[in-house]
């Protein structure tokens, strides 16, 4: 079995969190209750940790993939700054925890 294409599945997640901004932006949908939010911050904790995992598991691959030369560098920069996301999106899933603990 070939194994599947993961950008697919980022894709997928991008266009609905973009969805969401726009429909709040735009009025079709609000925050109308704090149930709402603490479900979204429950949500949001997730797709934080798990995007983070992708990040640093991209920043392995990168290592992996890197080719002698040039583009060594090149790609030792790009892994540098993959890796450095997956800090700070894992600081944000912290965060979001944090926020969720404190809400009632």
């Amino acid at each position: 079995m070939t194994p599947q294409n993961p950008a697919q599945h980022a894709k997928i997640a991008a266009d609905a969190l973009e969805r969401l901004v726009r429909d709040v932006q735009s009025g079709r949908a609000q925050w109308t209750h704090s149930t709402n939010v603490r479900q979204a911050v429950d949500d949001l904790t997730r797709l934080s940790a798990a995007m983070a995992t992708a990040l640093h598991q991209m920043t392995g691959v990168l290592a992996q993939l890197s080719q002698p030369g040039p583009q060594a560098a090149q790609a030792q920069q790009t892994a540098g700054a993959l890796h450095l996301a997956g800090q700070h999106t894992t600081t944000a899933a912290n965060q979001l925890r944090q926020a969720r603990r404190t809400m009632h």
